[in-house]
């Protein structure tokens, strides 16, 4: 009896990393940084408010987010409610026009070298493409701030975010990648299959991942 040969195992097809576009501003895999602004500037992207608990009302702008993300952040919101945790849209889009007047409300405040390490120029930041989401307790502790990733809101995230396409867009120890301190409470959608290879690489930057440029500064 002749004995069969074990077949080796088939390796994986590679990621396709050219799937979709880093640079359409519509496209859930758009890189937005210092060093690469929106396309145009001016974008307006197709938002909606989703049903979770919301810091402000329905119909501010700032608690919609990209129709492309609705979904999953519902499917994220529940859960997070599952597994104990409320968690409520703390800021969602927000247009050029009104990320004039944040980044200048940080400039005013912080002064300019501290405001471009916290808060994007007009036209550069992810949160005009609906695509960035900031979460918080609901009860509203440590909102927009480090200490929420001290919090099991903020460390649940961390661990589940990825299952519903959502990265920690601004890691801990990457401002001279991103340009940006760590924002435990930003995430980014991505979709499930980009979010799933970054988690299985270590949760590399989207800088990192595809091999673009750092953008410390303008």
């Amino acid at each position: 009896q002749v004995k069969a040969e074990a077949t080796p195992p088939v390796a994986p097809p590679a990621f396709n990393k050219a799937q979709l576009s880093t640079d359409a501003p519509a496209s859930p895999w758009v890189v937005a940084n210092k060093r690469r602004p929106l396309n145009p500037k001016t974008y307006v992207p197709t938002v909606a408010a989703p049903a979770m608990k919301l810091r402000l009302s329905a119909s501010t702008p700032e608690m919609h987010v990209s129709t492309q993300a609705l979904a999953d952040l519902q499917r994220l919101d529940a859960a997070a409610k599952a597994a104990g945790h409320q968690l409520m849209l703390a800021s969602g889009y927000r247009s050029y026009n009104t990320q004039v007047a944040v980044y200048g409300n940080e400039v005013r405040a912080y002064g300019q070298a501290q405001a471009d390490r916290q808060s994007a120029r007009p036209g550069h930041s992810e949160h005009q493409t609906g695509l960035a989401i900031d979460l918080a307790p609901a009860s509203g502790a440590c909102m927009i701030q480090e200490c929420f990733g001290d919090m099991p809101e903020g460390q649940w995230l961390a661990a589940n975010a990825h299952q519903y396409g959502f990265i920690i867009r601004y890691p801990q120890g990457k401002e001279p990648v991103t340009g940006y301190l760590y924002e435990p409470w930003h995430v980014r959608y991505v979709g499930t299959a980009l979010a799933a290879e970054l988690r299985r690489l270590g949760n590399p930057t989207m800088e990192e991942f595809f091999g673009l440029p750092a953008a410390p500064n303008y």
